[in-house]
């Protein structure tokens, strides 16, 4: 039995994929290619993360340490081969992309992760 607990890794991803989405929805009004192009670099950022994230938090306790630190080992290199193989796909496939939009909202999602992380996990302490 571990006292440390897992966090709720789903509730972040959600909620970035809801933020994104809003943001699509705004954009879309101005842009149908900049939303698009909004949505691909957000998604780009959440999937890699989330699978780094999985990978981090699949074992706990102090038995499984090995385990642990391989799991965040493989997630870690998993999110950085993910991450280029998206934005590779995403330049050879996608022509009419804002690219400044993908790249501009890849970074700007990455703040938005850790405050949304610090907000869940605030609220999990109280």
């Amino acid at each position: 039995m571990t006292t440390i607990f897992t966090p709720p890794l789903y509730k972040v991803a959600l909620y970035q994929i809801i933020s994104l989405l809003v943001v699509c929805g705004v954009a879309a009004w101005f842009d149908n290619v900049l939303a698009s192009s909004i949505l691909v670099g957000g998604l780009i950022q959440i999937g890699p993360q989330a699978w780094f994230a999985r990978q981090a938090f699949k074992y706990a306790g102090a038995r499984q340490v090995d385990k642990i630190v391989r799991a965040m080992y493989w997630g870690e290199s998993g999110k950085v081969f993910l991450t280029a193989a998206l934005f590779i796909t995403t330049f050879i496939l996608w022509k009419q992309l804002n690219f400044l939009a993908v790249f501009s909202t890849f970074i700007v999602m990455i703040p938005v992760q850790w405050f949304i992380t610090i907000r869940i996990l605030k609220q999990k302490q109280k």
